[in-house]
């Protein structure tokens, strides 16, 4: 879940990195021009990830420490090797239409692979002088994240705002080969039927309030964006 939703977090953050919003390069009483602008904005998304290297991205350490002024009392150190993420810019626009009466824009875009694997992941804490460890591994990837949707856009003479946004996210199920220790057990199996069967029925029985949390981000972003630019 993390993951989804850190890859769909940073996909909408990253609207911030877009060509700023120009209005006079849209015609909204054509079809042709909106739709192009609209693939063009999700052709700068990916490039802009590029950019700033996010895909590929390629961590070899990083180590994070924390600790009180008595370290008996509490210490953590936090660290990670090899870690690789790949996929987060290969965005689709499968297809885009405008509908001039009713100023909506529907679509269908996807991310036809994303992928998280990292070589060694330790966790390891002191609290009042008991010390744990955890350790892990693994690789886990993404056939296909989707989203389809309709974007309501009002068009007035005060600037253009969307209205509305309804999306539907759908996946193509999980693969994963994560390994986990806990102290000294073994938590692999179970973390991997978690993230390959647990994870996906999860997303299937809450999937109408995912679509809403979707539609309320899109919508607040987009309107940021529009804001941003000239308007």
């Amino acid at each position: 879940m993390k993951l989804i939703f850190a890859t769909v977090a940073f996909l909408i953050v990253s609207v911030s990195a877009l060509r700023p919003f120009d209005r006079s390069q849209i015609d909204f009483k054509n079809e042709d021009s909106v739709v192009s602008y609209f693939q063009n904005a999700i052709q700068d998304l990916g490039e802009s990830i590029r950019a700033a290297g996010w895909d590929p991205l390629y961590i070899e350490r990083k180590q994070i420490n924390y600790t009180l002024p008595v370290p008996v009392i509490y210490n953590s150190t936090y660290v990670v090797e090899d870690v690789l993420s790949t996929g987060l810019s290969g965005i689709v626009v499968k297809m885009a239409s405008y509908n001039v009466d009713s100023s909506s824009l529907s679509f269908d875009i996807q991310l036809p692979f994303t992928m998280a694997s990292f070589g060694n992941g330790i966790v390891e804490t002191t609290f009042f002088g008991t010390t744990f460890k955890i350790s892990s591994s693994g690789r886990v990837a993404i056939p296909r994240l989707r989203f389809v949707g309709q974007i309501g856009i009002d068009v007035n003479n005060s600037g253009v705002t969307v209205n509305s946004s309804n999306i539907t996210f759908t996946m193509g199920g999980i693969a994963c080969d994560v390994h986990l220790k806990i102290q000294d057990d073994d938590y692999s199996d179970m973390m991997n039927e978690f993230i390959f069967k647990n994870l996906p029925e999860k997303i299937k029985q809450y999937n109408n309030e995912i679509n809403e949390l979707f539609g309320i981000l899109s919508k607040d972003y987009i309107n940021d964006y529009l804001r941003a630019g000239k308007n």
